[in-house]
């Protein structure tokens, strides 16, 4: 039985992505094995260098070639004067672009925002695995909404209206950040797509995956509920692991070791 399949969709052979020039960071190992590289996907007002604090250093030290990539106007990455008219889309394509230049097919790890973008690429793509990290809900963020009202509504009014919403440390990073790195952090962030936040609101109806997932997720999040992660992890039939006394940025998180460890264990078990 022959199964008709799209690979382009329409929007991308009629309105492609404009070519641009990404930032990527690699680290890698002292030695080459066969394992697949790590290919890195922040989420909203990051860049590549979220992962290159801790994770992307270790997880080389312990054998596995990383890579990570700045999205279109994030950090290092050309396209800061369009920022507010990229669109998820336009990030897939980013992805896609960057996938083509590595070596051998990848895992996918992708953070908040851009753990929805690794979901999309994975409706299309046959990557070795996906990994999402605190990553927004494949269904829509109605919920994310609802759990960021509860703490700060005036904020969820600003994202209504195509304002930036503020990355307030409460939504980031649990009880055990400290103020002073926290602020540092918060510092080097940038503004927001207001196409990207009504995107992420809107619900829809996801694909499934072509790569086995592995789904974390921090027990002090205050952007993605914890009934997000597992509504997640049920959709895509995924491992899930909360970890309790984390937040948000489980990658810059004081105890950052422990989900990468998780992750890394999960792959080799894949």
């Amino acid at each position: 039985m022959h199964i008709k399949e799209s690979v382009l969709r329409p929007l991308d052979w009629a309105f492609p992505s404009s070519p641009i020039n990404r930032e990527v960071i690699a680290r890698l190992p002292e030695t080459s094995d066969s394992r697949p590289p790590l290919l890195f996907v922040h989420g909203a007002m990051h860049g590549a260098w979220c992962w290159d604090e801790h994770w992307m250093p270790a997880a080389a030290a312990r054998g596995w070639p990383c890579y990570a990539l700045s999205l279109r106007g994030h950090a290092g990455s050309d396209g800061g004067a369009g920022r507010h008219r990229w669109t998820l889309r336009d990030y897939v394509h980013d992805v896609m672009q960057v996938i083509a230049t590595l070596p051998r097919p990848p895992v996918l790890i992708g953070h908040s925002m851009g753990g929805l973008v690794v979901q999309r690429v994975l409706e299309l793509y046959p990557a070795r695995a996906g990994v999402l990290l605190a990553s927004l809900s494949p269904f829509g963020g109605l919920n994310m909404a609802h759990h960021m009202f509860k703490r700060h509504p005036a904020d969820v009014v600003l994202g209504l209206v195509g304002r930036s919403v503020p990355p307030r440390h409460d939504y980031l990073y649990s009880e055990a950040m400290g103020p002073e790195r926290s602020a540092r952090l918060r510092a080097r962030l940038t503004s927001t797509s207001a196409l990207n936040q009504y995107e992420i609101l809107l619900p829809r109806r996801p694909l499934p995956s072509k790569a086995p997932v592995i789904v974390l997720g921090g027990g002090q999040d205050g952007f993605v509920p914890v009934d997000d992660v597992y509504a997640t992890a049920r959709w895509y039939k995924a491992p899930v692991e909360i970890f309790s006394g984390m937040g948000h940025m489980l990658q810059l998180e004081p105890n950052w070791r422990e989900p990468l460890d998780a992750m890394l264990a999960g792959l080799d078990a894949l």
